[in-house]
């Protein structure tokens, strides 16, 4: 798993948009970006599979854990699964998702996905359980 985290304005949408970009030109699954918003589909290559939390009413932390595995279990070919915006998706501080990191981590560990996902925090603020994915 991938962690890219700054405060809000720092441009961490712009750095994962470059990096699914740049996988889907190579990929041999399929890629996977997940926001809230359709706003951040602008420029994301058309063969990546964008799915906007709000249009499936995802707005918590059981929703998104079942939403996700859900994805995987429904498409094995998935490759790669970006995530931008957790802490919006799930409406929760950093602080209080440390199951959502593990659920994640145990993701792509028994099918071999590969995470990458944003969280607007500073660095210094990050929890120690997170700061193994920078």
């Amino acid at each position: 798993m991938k962690l890219i985290c700054g405060p809000k304005g720092f441009g961490k949408t712009k750095i994962i948009m470059g990096d699914l970009n740049e996988i889907a030109k190579t990929a041999k699954g399929n890629v996977v970006f997940i926001a809230d918003k359709a706003v951040s589909s602008v420029g994301i290559d058309f063969s990546v599979r964008c799915i906007y939390t709000e249009e499936y009413g995802i707005s918590d932390v059981a929703t998104f854990e079942g939403f996700v595995k859900g994805l995987m279990a429904g498409n094995r070919d998935i490759e790669y699964l970006f995530i931008d915006g957790l802490l919006r998706i799930v409406n929760k501080p950093l602080s209080e998702i440390a199951d959502v990191f593990a659920t994640l981590k145990q993701l792509e560990e028994s099918t071999g996905v590969n995470v990458e996902f944003t969280v607007s925090c500073a660095i210094e603020n990050l929890p120690e359980y997170v700061k193994e994915y920078l």
